[in-house]
Protein backbone atom coordinates (compact mmCIF):
# COMPACT_ATOMS: atom_id res chain seq x y z
CA UNK A 1 0.00 0.00 0.00
CA UNK A 2 2.78 2.50 0.86
CA UNK A 3 4.64 1.20 -2.17
CA UNK A 4 1.64 2.00 -4.37
CA UNK A 5 1.28 5.48 -2.83
CA UNK A 6 4.93 6.32 -3.47
CA UNK A 7 4.26 5.64 -7.13
CA UNK A 8 7.72 4.53 -8.20
CA UNK A 9 11.10 3.31 -7.05
CA UNK A 10 12.12 4.26 -3.53
CA UNK A 11 14.76 3.38 -0.99
CA UNK A 12 13.26 1.57 1.99
CA UNK A 13 14.94 1.26 5.36
CA UNK A 14 13.36 -0.77 8.15
CA UNK A 15 14.21 -1.11 11.79
CA UNK A 16 14.94 -4.57 13.10
CA UNK A 17 11.98 -6.06 14.88
CA UNK A 18 8.38 -5.40 13.94
CA UNK A 19 8.94 -3.91 10.43
CA UNK A 20 11.59 -6.38 9.22
CA UNK A 21 9.70 -9.63 8.52
CA UNK A 22 6.94 -7.82 6.67
CA UNK A 23 9.31 -5.75 4.53
CA UNK A 24 11.34 -8.75 3.45
CA UNK A 25 8.18 -10.75 2.78
CA UNK A 26 5.95 -8.22 1.06
CA UNK A 27 7.97 -5.31 -0.41
CA UNK A 28 8.31 -5.76 -4.17
CA UNK A 29 11.73 -4.82 -5.56
CA UNK A 30 11.44 -3.46 -9.10
CA UNK A 31 15.06 -2.60 -9.86
CA UNK A 32 18.51 -3.95 -9.14
CA UNK A 33 20.59 -2.26 -6.48
CA UNK A 34 20.49 -1.53 -2.81
CA UNK A 35 16.93 -0.26 -2.40
CA UNK A 36 15.84 -2.21 0.68
CA UNK A 37 18.01 -1.84 3.76
CA UNK A 38 17.30 -4.00 6.77
CA UNK A 39 19.91 -4.23 9.54
CA UNK A 40 19.71 -7.65 11.15
CA UNK A 41 23.13 -8.10 12.79
CA UNK A 42 22.80 -7.23 16.44
CA UNK A 43 19.27 -5.79 16.28
CA UNK A 44 20.16 -2.08 16.29
CA UNK A 45 16.86 -0.61 17.50
CA UNK A 46 16.43 2.97 16.35
CA UNK A 47 18.39 2.43 13.12
CA UNK A 48 15.77 3.46 10.53
CA UNK A 49 15.33 7.12 11.47
CA UNK A 50 19.01 8.17 11.32
CA UNK A 51 19.67 5.79 8.41
CA UNK A 52 16.91 7.53 6.44
CA UNK A 53 18.73 10.84 7.00
CA UNK A 54 21.90 9.39 5.49
CA UNK A 55 20.02 7.85 2.58
CA UNK A 56 18.19 11.11 1.79
CA UNK A 57 21.50 12.99 1.77
CA UNK A 58 23.25 10.35 -0.35
CA UNK A 59 20.41 9.92 -2.86
CA UNK A 60 18.74 13.31 -3.30
CA UNK A 61 15.58 13.27 -5.36
CA UNK A 62 14.81 9.61 -4.66
CA UNK A 63 11.91 8.91 -2.28
CA UNK A 64 12.96 7.46 1.09
CA UNK A 65 10.59 5.38 3.19
CA UNK A 66 11.61 4.61 6.77
CA UNK A 67 9.66 1.92 8.60
CA UNK A 68 10.05 1.95 12.35
CA UNK A 69 8.20 1.01 15.54
CA UNK A 70 7.48 2.72 18.81
CA UNK A 71 10.38 1.10 20.70
CA UNK A 72 12.85 2.23 18.05
CA UNK A 73 11.24 5.67 17.87
CA UNK A 74 12.00 6.21 21.55
CA UNK A 75 15.68 5.57 20.84
CA UNK A 76 16.11 7.86 17.83
CA UNK A 77 13.36 10.48 17.72
CA UNK A 78 15.84 13.32 18.23
CA UNK A 79 16.90 12.92 14.60
CA UNK A 80 13.53 14.27 13.45
CA UNK A 81 14.89 17.74 14.19
CA UNK A 82 17.73 17.01 11.74
CA UNK A 83 15.20 15.97 9.08
CA UNK A 84 13.28 19.22 9.61
CA UNK A 85 16.35 21.47 9.71
CA UNK A 86 17.77 19.96 6.52
CA UNK A 87 14.39 19.84 4.76
CA UNK A 88 14.75 16.15 3.87
CA UNK A 89 11.75 14.58 2.11
CA UNK A 90 11.46 11.36 4.12
CA UNK A 91 8.29 9.37 4.68
CA UNK A 92 8.30 7.70 8.10
CA UNK A 93 5.77 5.03 9.00
CA UNK A 94 5.74 3.89 12.61
CA UNK A 95 4.05 0.67 13.68
CA UNK A 96 2.83 1.27 17.22
CA UNK A 97 2.03 -1.74 19.39
CA UNK A 98 2.77 -0.02 22.73
CA UNK A 99 5.68 -2.29 23.58
CA UNK A 100 9.08 -3.42 22.45
CA UNK A 101 7.22 -5.97 20.39
CA UNK A 102 10.00 -8.20 19.10
CA UNK A 103 11.61 -8.54 22.52
CA UNK A 104 8.26 -9.09 24.20
CA UNK A 105 7.43 -11.80 21.66
CA UNK A 106 10.71 -13.57 22.41
CA UNK A 107 9.86 -13.45 26.13
CA UNK A 108 6.37 -14.73 25.32
CA UNK A 109 7.63 -17.69 23.31
CA UNK A 110 10.81 -18.67 25.13
CA UNK A 111 10.50 -17.34 28.71
CA UNK A 112 7.05 -18.55 29.60
CA UNK A 113 5.50 -15.11 29.21
CA UNK A 114 7.64 -13.58 31.95
CA UNK A 115 7.86 -10.03 30.61
CA UNK A 116 10.56 -7.65 31.74
CA UNK A 117 11.27 -4.11 30.50
CA UNK A 118 9.16 -4.37 27.35
CA UNK A 119 6.14 -2.18 28.08
CA UNK A 120 7.20 1.47 28.21
CA UNK A 121 4.56 4.18 28.43
CA UNK A 122 2.78 5.37 25.31
CA UNK A 123 4.40 8.27 23.44
CA UNK A 124 2.54 10.36 20.85
CA UNK A 125 5.03 10.16 17.98
CA UNK A 126 2.94 12.36 15.67
CA UNK A 127 3.03 15.20 18.20
CA UNK A 128 6.78 14.80 18.71
CA UNK A 129 7.24 14.95 14.93
CA UNK A 130 5.16 18.14 14.82
CA UNK A 131 7.24 19.63 17.65
CA UNK A 132 10.35 18.80 15.59
CA UNK A 133 8.99 20.61 12.53
CA UNK A 134 7.68 17.62 10.57
CA UNK A 135 4.07 16.94 9.68
CA UNK A 136 2.72 14.29 12.05
CA UNK A 137 -0.22 12.05 11.19
CA UNK A 138 -2.04 9.59 13.42
CA UNK A 139 -3.44 7.24 10.80
CA UNK A 140 -6.78 5.66 11.64
CA UNK A 141 -6.88 3.38 8.60
CA UNK A 142 -4.97 2.45 5.45
CA UNK A 143 -6.60 5.28 3.50
CA UNK A 144 -5.02 7.79 5.93
CA UNK A 145 -1.61 6.20 5.38
CA UNK A 146 -1.96 6.19 1.60
CA UNK A 147 -3.11 9.83 1.52
CA UNK A 148 -0.27 11.03 3.78
CA UNK A 149 2.39 9.11 1.82
CA UNK A 150 1.13 10.32 -1.56
CA UNK A 151 0.95 13.96 -0.40
CA UNK A 152 4.47 13.90 1.06
CA UNK A 153 5.93 12.39 -2.12
CA UNK A 154 3.98 14.81 -4.34
CA UNK A 155 5.12 17.87 -2.34
CA UNK A 156 8.65 16.65 -1.59
CA UNK A 157 8.16 17.08 2.14
CA UNK A 158 8.63 14.85 5.15
CA UNK A 159 5.83 13.22 7.12
CA UNK A 160 5.74 11.03 10.21
CA UNK A 161 2.82 8.60 10.14
CA UNK A 162 1.93 6.75 13.34
CA UNK A 163 -0.14 3.61 12.74
CA UNK A 164 -1.51 1.53 15.60
CA UNK A 165 -1.10 -2.18 14.89
CA UNK A 166 -1.94 -5.39 16.74
CA UNK A 167 0.70 -6.77 19.04
CA UNK A 168 2.97 -9.48 17.62
CA UNK A 169 1.59 -11.89 20.23
CA UNK A 170 -1.88 -11.44 18.73
CA UNK A 171 -0.84 -11.25 15.07
CA UNK A 172 2.35 -13.22 14.47
CA UNK A 173 4.46 -11.93 11.56
CA UNK A 174 6.07 -14.29 9.03
CA UNK A 175 8.95 -15.47 11.25
CA UNK A 176 9.54 -19.21 10.73
CA UNK A 177 11.12 -19.78 14.18
CA UNK A 178 8.07 -18.24 15.84
CA UNK A 179 5.71 -20.41 13.83
CA UNK A 180 7.68 -23.45 15.00
CA UNK A 181 7.59 -22.21 18.61
CA UNK A 182 3.83 -21.77 18.50
CA UNK A 183 3.60 -25.35 17.20
CA UNK A 184 5.52 -26.60 20.26
CA UNK A 185 9.24 -26.29 19.40
CA UNK A 186 10.40 -24.23 22.40
CA UNK A 187 14.11 -24.32 21.64
CA UNK A 188 15.09 -20.69 21.25
CA UNK A 189 16.83 -19.97 17.95
CA UNK A 190 20.27 -18.38 17.90
CA UNK A 191 20.18 -15.09 16.00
Amino acid sequence: MAQEAIGGPAVVVADPGTPTPNVVTYWQVSEAGRTVIVPRGHGPMGYAIPAAVGIALARPGKPVLALTADGSFNMACGELETVSRLGLPIVFVQFTNHSMGWIKMLQHLYSGGRYFGVDPGTVDAAKIAEASGIRGVRARDLADVKTAVAEAVRTGTSVYIDVEVPHLIDHVPPVPAWTRALAGDTERPVY
